[in-house]
């Protein structure tokens, strides 16, 4: 709920414009969703009501219920959420949040009048209104998710404990086999060790030769290699440049990407001048702290 306080001049204009006097009180909604629809309710229910588990976590399924398809029909994805007046309007917000509010249109009701002066400043400050509501409304949930996480800390850290354990095992038993398959190899390489060094030889100038027929030219090209190829595609290069982290997300982790993708504001369209709007009260209200990711 908005109270208003127009100041006259601006509110004799609006009665002169609208032929109605402004609203003395109004309400502002934002609908965003939540939820994560790779997952069925009942995936989420168990979720949501039982201690923190990351192995059911990786178990659960991806059917969707009926209930989530629903939602998912109307649901904003990323940058556009639209602006309601009554009805939906051609109109986006920039946030993957949809907007409900008694903003002045324009005649035919599906684009916010900027045109008229005391309109647009109605307008202006209406959604620079609803930015606040949406930044207090991310600081809310993003704050539930951190009393959240840190109730589920001593769980993340036995599963650590838990899979540290399991990788110090299979360590011992991947040198176990390798010890035992090694002995085994050494008496079988000993009567090649004469052949080698002489192939070695051969090989060493057959390689300088093939070097310098190939010229200088193309031994720069070689040179200017990407990271991969000059690393190699082993196991170690690609933990190297891309690391595996096994453990899945927990809820948490799974509310706050949801939370941030919606809140990371796009050009609104047709008029970009929604989402300016919007961005300045977003940043408004709170200057001195920057939002949280």
């Amino acid at each position: 709920m908005v109270k208003t306080k127009i100041p006259p001049d601006v509110e004799k204009r609006i009665i002169r414009v609208t032929k109605k006097n402004p609203p003395k009180e109004l309400t502002v909604q934002i609908f965003l969703d939540a939820a994560n629809h790779d997952e069925d309710d009942e995936s989420l229910t168990i979720k949501r009501n039982t201690k923190f588990n990351l192995n059911k976590l990786a178990n659960i399924g991806t059917k969707q219920s009926m209930a989530s398809k629903i939602t998912d029909s109307f649901s904003p994805t990323p940058g556009s959420g639209r602006i309601f007046i009554g009805f939906r309007t051609s109109q986006t917000t920039g946030f993957g949040v949809h907007l409900a509010a008694p903003l002045m249109p324009t005649v035919e009701r599906e684009a916010i009048d900027f045109v008229d002066p005391a309109l647009r400043e109605f307008n202006s400050s209406l959604l620079e209104v609803a930015g606040i509501l949406m930044r207090l409304a991310l600081e809310h949930e993003m704050n539930r998710i951190g009393m959240l996480w840190e109730e589920n800390a001593e769980e993340r850290k036995q599963w650590e404990i838990s899979r540290e354990e399991e990788k110090r095992k299979q360590k011992e038993k991947d040198e176990s086999n390798t010890k035992s398959g090694g002995n085994a190899a050494a008496a079988s390489s000993g009567a090649k060790d004469t052949d080698n060094d002489n192939d070695s030889i051969a090989g060493s100038l057959f390689g300088f030769a093939s070097y310098m027929a190939r010229g200088f030219k193309s031994t720069v090209v070689e040179a200017i290699k990407t990271v991969p190829e000059i690393l190699g595609e082993d196991d170690e290069t690609t933990e190297l440049l891309n690391p595996r982290d096994d453990r899945p997300l927990s809820m948490e982790e799974r509310d706050a990407i949801v939370l941030m993708k919606a809140f990371c504001a796009r050009p609104s369209t047709p008029d970009d001048l929604v989402g300016q709007y919007l961005a300045k009260g977003f940043s408004r209200c709170l200057p001195s702290q920057t939002p949280p990711v």
